[in-house]
């Protein structure tokens, strides 16, 4: 104990001679390593000199593949970067393959093939009126929901051999086209409603249509191609006409007539 209070006593003694120093210690300064800064590349560095330009890829190779177009913008708007087929080239096969006459069995159709199908879908979301068409058809399979479109397609494009026929009223009796069905449209706008009812198109069809687009000329196209696929192969230029004459749009249908007389 009297030891204990001797060195006690002792400490004291020396922090007092020692000019009573603070007992908080001081934390060591951190020393940040010190950031290494780079030097910008100027443009000076990659961009040749001259009028052109030429940007230096560093690679002999890429800065020839870089330097192909000087708009990289127009480049990707070229007409050779268009990879999108038509209608008509992809679905020429099963075309071919949906008519009876060639006797293709069911197992070694295109639309069964499932990377087929799924290429079809997004052609026809781009380019095919009939894909955003609302329908009361009811499809279990994608190979059924496309042999159906392939039956479409094939009554409105035109088969590769088909000879050219002559004659007044030679395209009356061939079901509408795409082409003349967006023509029409055109032309019937906002008076489409009026001949609805005389394409028998039902009134929940009709709203349905409202329902789905505010333009009228949109309306219109919406109203023939749902009156295309009712019709089928009776959708033809010349029903259109009568239906055209009953509903009083008599200046249309002379328009159609005059039209198909032309392009006949």
């Amino acid at each position: 104990m009297v030891e204990h209070i001797l060195n006690t006593e002792e400490n004291w003694n020396s922090w007092k001679n020692e000019g009573c120093p603070s007992f908080v210690k001081e934390r060591a300064s951190d020393t940040k390593p010190t950031r290494v800064v780079r030097k910008r590349t100027a443009p000076e560095d990659f961009l040749g000199k001259g009028p052109n330009k030429k940007i230096l890829m560093g690679n002999e190779e890429l800065t020839r593949l870089w330097n192909l177009c000087p708009d990289n913008m127009e480049a990707c708007k070229s007409e050779t970067r268009e990879y999108m087929p038509t209608l008509e080239e992809f679905f020429e096969e099963a075309i071919e393959q949906a008519d009876p006459e060639n006797m293709v069995e069911n197992e070694y159709k295109a639309v069964n093939n499932s990377n087929y199908g799924w290429r079809a879908l997004r052609l026809l979301a781009r380019r095919s009126p009939h894909f955003f068409q609302p329908t009361n058809q009811q499809f279990k399979s994608l190979p059924e929901y496309l042999e159906n479109m392939v039956i479409k397609l094939a009554k409105e494009l035109p088969p590769p051999s088909e000879e050219i026929k002559t004659g007044p009223d030679v395209r009356r009796d061939k079901p509408v086209t795409g082409e003349q069905i967006e023509v029409f449209a055109n032309k019937l706008g906002e008076q489409w409603k009026i001949l609805a009812p005389y394409l028998e198109m039902k009134d929940s069809e009709i709203r349905q249509i409202e329902c789905d687009s505010e333009d009228m000329k949109m309306r219109a196209k919406q109203l023939l191609v749902a009156w295309q696929d009712q019709e089928g192969v009776h959708a033809t230029p010349e029903n259109l006409i009568n239906a055209l004459n009953k509903s009083g749009l008599s200046d249309l249908a002379e328009s159609l007539t005059n039209d198909n007389e032309t392009n006949s």
